[in-house]
Formats: structure tokens, sequence, C-alpha cells
């Protein structure tokens, strides 16, 4: 079972945008594909295995800031170290980053959104606003995410105002978390871990490409692993 965690807006772009890749996937595939949403509010503590131990594939999506903010991190942990499959756009890439760099790395993990007075956020406010964005983004040619793609340079469609914050890259550096793709600035738009089936973290929302009647690769290849 696909499980959509996010607040449900069908009004976003991105969330129809997500339901519209889930078609296009079925017609392309000729196979059903079952999806749930799950509101980050519903993910209580004790009630982990309740809410998804169903799903085999998890889906954090854009529409932060969340209800439940530790629901979101609490999901995105159990896709992690349950090797669920896993696909963190936009606000899923930020939390999922946060979710890591604690669980995994055992540093504080602000969200400037969320915590304006943290002293050293590791998600801040983008000094360039990419909402309703495109930018280029760009990958080493014979790397993970130009061999999903197709291309070492894409263009991608935004809808946000925060990113990880630079300062902090170093602290992943030796980690399994692997910086996958960049914009032409040098800017973090897309991580992978290297140790667990399929766990991606993008900046940029790929759904989008749904609205052109185009299945996104990188969505493609999570969905087959539902």
């Amino acid at each position: 079972m696909l499980t959509l965690v996010g607040d449900r807006d069908p009004a976003k772009r991105a969330h129809a945008g997500i339901e519209a890749s889930v078609a296009l996937f079925e017609e392309k595939t000729g196979r059903p594909l079952p999806y749930r949403w799950v509101s980050t509010r519903s993910i209580l503590p004790g009630k982990i295995e309740e809410r998804l131990g169903d799903a085999s594939a998890i889906w954090c999506t854009p529409g932060s800031p969340y209800e439940n903010t530790q629901g979101a991190l609490d999901a995105i942990r159990h896709a992690r170290t349950r090797r669920k499959a896993f696909l963190g756009t936009c606000g899923g890439f930020q939390h999922a980053l946060m979710e890591y760099a604690a669980g995994e790395l055992g540093f504080t993990a602000a969200h400037q959104e969320t915590a304006p007075d943290a002293g050293d956020p590791l998600i801040v406010k983008l000094t360039c606003s990419l909402v309703g964005a495109k930018a280029h983004i760009m990958a080493p040619k014979d790397g993970w995410y130009a061999r999903q793609v197709g291309a070492a340079e894409t263009v991608e469609e935004f809808n946000c105002n925060y990113g990880l914050s630079s300062q902090f890259e170093t602290r992943f550096q030796g980690s399994k978390l692997e910086f996958v793709a960049r914009d032409r600035e040098g800017q973090v738009r897309a991580f992978r871990l290297t140790d667990h089936p399929f766990f991606l973290g993008t900046l940029f929302q790929p759904e989008l490409c749904a609205h052109s009647g185009a299945l996104h690769p990188l969505v493609e290849a999570f969905l087959r692993l539902v």
C-alpha cells in the first residue's frame, strides 16, 4: 500500500500532482496502485505501527508546516528504519534531513519556519524564494541521479521558501546520506541514503510534471517499488 503522509489539500498543486502521477503510473503499467492519505495529526506516539505498519512505501508530501511535525518525523523514521521505499518532496525533503540528522547523526535539527528563534537551524529560509520557480538541477553524469533521470542536467519545478543550510553540509560527510543533485549555485537539491533500497528526498516537486501529462522518472522509480 502506497501511503501518502501529509495534510491533504486538493487545492495544492503538489497534492493533486501526486494523485495524477499515480493515475499516470497505472495507465503506463496497466496495474492498479492503491494508495491512501495519512494525516500527520493521526500519527501519534505508540500508534506508528497501527497507522503505517501495512505501508509498503511512504511518500512524505509537500505542505509544511505540517499539522503535526513530530508525526511527519516519525513516519520518516519508520520508513528509514524499516527499510521501506521512501520519497520526500519539498517539505518531505526538509524533514527527512531533520530526521536523519537527529536520529542517525545525533545533532539537533531545527527548522526555521517552525522554530524562528533557533540559533543554528538546519533548515533555513532561502535567500531567493523558489515559490512557483523552475531551476536547472545538476548532477555528475555517471552518478545515481543522472542514471535515474537519464540526464546530468534537468529543469525542475519548485514551490518552497526553505532549504538546507550550507553550513551543515560537512556534518553529513562520512554518513550514508549522499547529496546527489544541486542547482547551478551549488545548493543541495536532492539526496539519497546509500544503504537503503530507496530513500530519496528532493527539494523540487517532481509530481508537478503530472499536470503536463508526464510521469517524472524519479516518481516512476519510486512507484515501481510499491
